[in-house]
Formats: C-alpha cells, structure tokens, sequence
C-alpha cells in the first residue's frame, strides 16, 4: 500500500513540475514522524495506511491565504492539511460531536461512510477548501473504514465520492495525464486548468 501510494504521489509531483511549477513549490517535505505520532496519540487510533504513507512522502501545502489558489492540489479545489494543521482542525472541529453518534466514551454508535451533524470525532481533516469546506478520512469501524468524507458547517459530514485517499490521489495522476495528453475525459468529467503555472479544478 505504501509502496502504491508512493509511487503515484512521485507521478503526480513530476506532472507539476514540469507543467505546473507554481504548484508544485507549494508542496511541503514528509511530515515529521513526531508530527504523525502526536496526532494518533491525540484521535486514539491509527491511521488508515495509506493517508500514513501520503504523510509520509508530502506534509500538504501551508494552507494561509497566499497559497490558497497555488495549493489546490485536490479535485473540487482542496489543499492537503499539513499534519499539524489536521490536529487542528480536528480539535476544533471535535468540540461540536454528533449526539448521534459520539459517545462519552470515545465510541461511535454509526459506521464508517455515515453522515453526522455537526461533527464526528471519529473522523479526521485532511484537506480544506477556500469556501470553508473540509475533506476527511474515516476512522469509525465498518466495511467502509478509511472512506472520504466531506464535511460543511450548514451540513455536517457526509459521504464524498472517493473511496479511499488512494483513489483522490489515482484520480488526480489520472486527470492530469489525460489533460496534458489532451485526452478525451469520460463522461461528465472536465479536465483540470493549469493558469500561469497554478492547477485548479473545475
């Protein structure tokens, strides 16, 4: 898994350097190991392995307003947290836990891939967009452990399109490819732009 995850990442920063350098300085080296045991220590539970091997190969992109556009690495135009920035969002994120699903005692009553409102302590920021939106990997057990959820303070969190971090980061290599092949996308699907050296997504 780590080796998969490796690799595709190494694809993916070649595809930017070369044809979106602006991008690509944004970023940052692996994350510090002690970065990555602070934050398990603090969500009580590992990591699903392959958002471990991702931080272990980038630790996202600062994601302060001067690199807001440069840094959106991900579909829908989300910056990868750096893993500090994580444990902070999911902190302040975990103060609002779903009555639902939260317990006093650090269970959840739903399943991986469940919506939740406001929060869930079960799952973990990894990504932010400009608009305030969250994007999270699911820690709760289940079939669907390691899921990516999307979370909005008027919604809550909910079920997002991908799997797993594994299929984001197959679906940006595949993307970018396809675009600088100038390759058909499949069926409702926009090639992403790249303006100036900066990658955004439609």
């Amino acid at each position: 898994m780590g080796t998969s995850v490796a690799r595709t990442w190494q694809r993916i920063v070649a595809l930017l350097s070369e044809h979106a350098p602006a991008t690509a300085r944004e970023i940052r080296p692996p994350a510090p190991a002690a970065d990555l045991e602070h934050l398990r220590a603090r969500v009580g539970q590992e990591l699903p392995p392959e958002l471990a091997a991702w931080w272990a190969v980038m630790d996202g992109v600062d994601d302060h307003r001067g690199v807001a556009r440069s840094g959106q690495l991900i579909p829908k135009n989300y910056l990868p947290l750096p893993v500090t920035r994580a444990e902070d969002e999911y902190v302040r994120q975990s103060r609002y836990p779903d009555p639902g699903c939260c317990t006093p005692e650090g269970t959840h009553r739903k399943e991986a891939g469940q919506d939740g409102f406001p929060f869930c302590t079960g799952v973990l920021p990894i990504g932010r967009a400009i608009d305030g939106g969250l994007l999270c990997v699911d820690l709760r057990p289940g079939d669907d452990h390691g899921c990516v959820m999307e979370w909005y303070a008027s919604e809550g969190i909910y079920r997002s399109e991908w799997a797993s971090v594994t299929e984001i980061l197959d679906e940006i290599a595949e993307r970018l490819d396809n675009y600088l092949h100038d390759r058909e996308p499949p069926y409702r699907e926009r090639h992403p732009v790249i303006t100036d050296g900066e990658l955004t997504w439609p």
